[in-house]
């Protein structure tokens, strides 16, 4: 009889070591699905603040140009009416940095409608995630354009100057 009771607790011990096997796997598996979950949390914090600082960037140089246009406008006046007799300028090329002016103040509202549309993201579809990028890549190249536009107008008032 004492054989038979070995034999049975060997067998016990076999299935609790086979269970807790099962269970250390299950624990694991456990622990390396929530190291995945913080490391996508990370990447999608990363994804969010860069996404927050491409925003920040772009508001900061339409700021700029607005500044710089403002400056341009003020030196227009000025060089078109100065000296009163025979201006430097003729006043009409004040519309350079007026339009462009105009212009960044169309880009902010655009940029404004792109941070709306953004507001939207856990509603998007593959295609409105498509569009968000379409409407990022043409702000920038408006905003390129705004720059172009500024810095024509320096080299013109510049080359007028000298």
């Amino acid at each position: 009889m004492k054989v038979t009771m070995d034999n049975y607790q060997q067998d016990l011990i076999k299935k609790i070591h086979e269970v807790l096997v099962k269970m250390n796997v299950r624990e694991e598996t456990n622990d390396k699905g929530k190291e995945s979950e913080l490391n996508s949390n990370k990447r999608d914090r990363r994804v969010e603040h860069a996404t927050h600082q491409i925003q920040n960037s772009f508001d900061r140089i339409h700021d700029k140009i607005f500044q710089f246009n403002n400056i341009l406008i003020a030196a227009y006046l000025v060089l078109g009416t100065f000296p009163s007799d025979q201006p430097m300028l003729k006043l009409g090329w004040i519309l350079i940095p007026t339009i462009n002016l105009v212009f960044l103040m169309f880009l902010e509202h655009r940029q404004m409608e792109i941070h709306r549309y953004a507001s939207t993201e856990p509603d998007w579809t593959n295609e409105d995630g498509e569009k968000y990028g379409r409407m990022i890549q043409f702000q920038t190249l408006l905003s390129f354009l705004s720059f172009l536009i500024s810095i024509f107008g320096l080299a013109y008032l510049l080359f007028k100057l000298w």
